[in-house]
């Protein structure tokens, strides 16, 4: 009797095992042929916003000496910034540093000889054709520093869907010629997947300039009172996407 038990229920396992292996067989058959298919879109944009980083950096005797000289001077620069229609908003710090500069002699190194402060300024520049002048502004009224100048859009959305267009216009071409070649019909869409895109400067600047020391002579400070000339370059914004598309 246990015997027979057994044969049962091996002969009921391989019953369910078949049974379960032929309804997945099934539905594999019933699963729709595909075109799997990568699109890439890209397009090209002006900017129209600049970034600003400057810089004042200080030192003096004593620590309020430094302190004070350093928050005149930036009082200076987001004035003059103002009086070229810099809004408050777009003024921000993003760095400020004031330490102790101690000695170097031997010996000596924990003797302090001055004090140093270091303010920096991040500048948003809405009206992208007066990026020169600011940087000018600001080393004139006592910034001596510019750690760099960057671009970007103010509304990167628009061009991020249009890149992204592209992309879908791109896989549905590759798509149709691997029909055509293939002698099937693409008979809709299965499956869509947005890649990360990304918005990169192309030949974007990266400036850093340092004021004059009043030691200049006659031509160099004529080429000094040049305003600063800036070429912004492009912007590429692109997209990619993943289909599957259902052919028959």
């Amino acid at each position: 009797m246990m015997i027979k038990r057994k044969i049962y229920a091996v002969i009921m396992c391989f019953m369910l095992c078949w049974g379960l292996t032929g309804l997945a067989s099934a539905e594999n058959a019933n699963e729709p042929y595909i075109i799997s298919i990568d699109g890439f879109g890209e397009v090209t944009a002006i900017p129209d916003r600049a970034k600003v980083s400057i810089s004042i950096v200080n030192s003096a005797k004593k620590a309020k000496e430094a302190q004070q000289e350093n928050a005149v001077i930036a009082n200076a620069v987001k004035a003059a910034l103002q009086g070229l229609g810099i809004a408050d908003k777009d003024m921000k710090t993003s760095n400020y540093n004031f330490r102790p500069v101690y000695s170097q002699e031997k010996n000596k190194t924990n003797k302090i000889i001055s004090y140093s402060a270091s303010c920096t300024m991040d500048v948003v520049v809405n009206d992208i054709d007066k990026t020169g002048l600011v940087i000018d502004r600001a080393l004139q009224n006592g910034a001596n520093k510019v750690n760099n100048v960057s671009f970007d859009l103010k509304e990167p959305e628009t061009y991020r869907k249009a890149a992204l267009r592209a992309a879908l216009q791109d896989a549905k071409a590759k798509a149709e010629v691997i029909a055509q070649e293939l002698g099937v019909n693409i008979k809709g869409v299965k499956l869509v997947t947005e890649n990360v895109g990304s918005v990169t400067p192309k030949g974007n600047l990266m400036l850093a300039k340092m004021a004059g020391n009043g030691t200049m002579d006659g031509a160099a400070a004529d080429r000094e009172a040049l305003p600063t000339p800036i070429e912004v370059g492009d912007i590429e914004v692109d997209a990619a996407v993943h289909v599957d598309y259902v052919i028959e």
